[in-house]
């Protein structure tokens, strides 16, 4: 079997209403850009993956097509080496790539990627991942709303100048709730210091004053709270919180993610194998993370076909929790970031499934590869 093509394909998916990313205050976001690929190969068989769009995935593409076309898609150790040498040319692009090779690899071999990768589980607890600074009262009842959808846990954003203020969304989610959902709090502080957009801009003294505020309302953990690189002040962070402390979706690369855990910077991991190295190297980090007793919870929002292939590493590994399920709406229901799929994944019972058919056991709608 040798690859005989490798393309890729933009898409824009218009939202029903404004979206007002809480990661990116003053921003306004009326549609959700994506960008798949699609690897062909000489015996009928093909790989497919997505990525947010960034600009740079048809330039990345056309160069990794000079390397691996002609060859058996099975090597994915040598394919990923090819991908770690462009990775400093074209950054993350290069990683939905990856993500194709065990989509081909899976329908070789007649099973999903996860059973590939470790097997541990079928069926994962989901929570409903916002993504804007909602009042008090909007949270609690979109909180109770989500809860009637069948979610068992929520993640709020906190992007408010004000402590009190962000501790004020979580207390009116909880009385909302009560102790029937799970809450995850998200600060998105991670890029925050260096975005173009005004603060909040944390230091170490806000994140320990807004743990300590949160622990009364049994917070499942507070996400991002430090600069990604802040390794030192993250690592005095999780020592005196009293409720775990996670992040690291979008540190760069596998050397990035391995201080973290060598530093003792959190709690609970979040890498995406669409911006960390694929499933290959991600899943040798939840590896070493389980060794240093650290969870693995995948970061999942740039596109639905990224989402599926967290979830299969999700799936894989023993060292998980909860998964991310992007889902706010009714400016960004999940029906609608799924729609390039044939069949989008679903919670019931605040459960995700994992799709059974081989590879990532999902398709995209014909229409993106109607040329194929």
């Amino acid at each position: 079997m040798r690859i005989t093509s490798i393309r890729t394909r933009q898409v824009d998916i218009p939202l029903p209403e404004p979206f007002y990313p809480a990661w990116a205050p003053g921003r306004v976001e009326t549609e959700i850009r994506v960008v798949y690929v699609r690897i062909d190969t000489d015996a009928g068989v093909y790989g497919i993956a997505g990525h947010e769009f960034y600009g740079a995935e048809e330039q990345c593409v056309a160069r990794v097509a000079r390397y691996l076309v002609g060859e058996d898609p099975l090597r994915l150790e040598k394919h990923a080496g090819t991908l770690r040498y462009l990775w400093p040319y074209f950054g993350t692009a290069v990683w939905f790539v990856e993500i194709a090779l065990w989509d081909i690899l899976g329908k070789v071999a007649g099973l999903p990627v996860y059973k590939l990768l470790g097997n541990v589980r079928d069926t994962i607890p989901a929570y409903a991942s916002t993504g804007q600074n909602r009042t008090p009262g909007e949270r609690a009842d979109d909180a109770r709303r989500l809860q009637d959808e069948g979610f068992r846990a929520i993640k709020l954003r906190v992007h408010n100048d004000a402590v009190a203020d962000d501790v004020a969304q979580v207390a009116a989610v909880r009385r909302a709730v009560g102790d029937a959902m799970a809450i995850m709090v998200d600060a998105n502080q991670t890029d925050v210091h260096d975005a173009p957009f005004p603060g909040p801009h944390w230091t170490y003294h806000r994140a320990l004053e807004t743990v300590r505020a949160l622990a009364e309302y049994r917070v499942t953990w507070l996400e991002e709270p430090l600069p990604r690189h802040d390794y030192e002040g993250l690592r005095r962070l999780r020592a005196t919180s009293p409720i775990p402390i996670s992040g690291g979706e979008v540190n760069q690369g596998f050397a990035e993610l391995q201080r973290l855990l060598a530093d003792g910077c959190y709690d609970i991991l979040q890498p995406d194998v669409t911006l960390c190295e694929g499933l290959l190297r991600t899943r040798a980090l939840a590896t070493l993370a389980h060794a240093a007793s650290v969870l693995v919870v995948p970061h999942t929002w740039g596109d639905p076909l990224g989402m599926v292939a967290n979830l299969h590493l999700a799936a894989a590994i023993p060292n998980t929790s909860y998964f991310e399920f992007p889902h706010d709406p009714p400016a960004f229901p999940s029906a609608v970031y799924q729609q390039t799929l044939k069949e989008p994944l679903a919670v019931e019972d605040g459960m995700v499934a994992l799709p059974q058919g081989p590879g990532l056991g999902v398709e995209l709608q014909d229409w993106i590869f109607e040329d194929a």
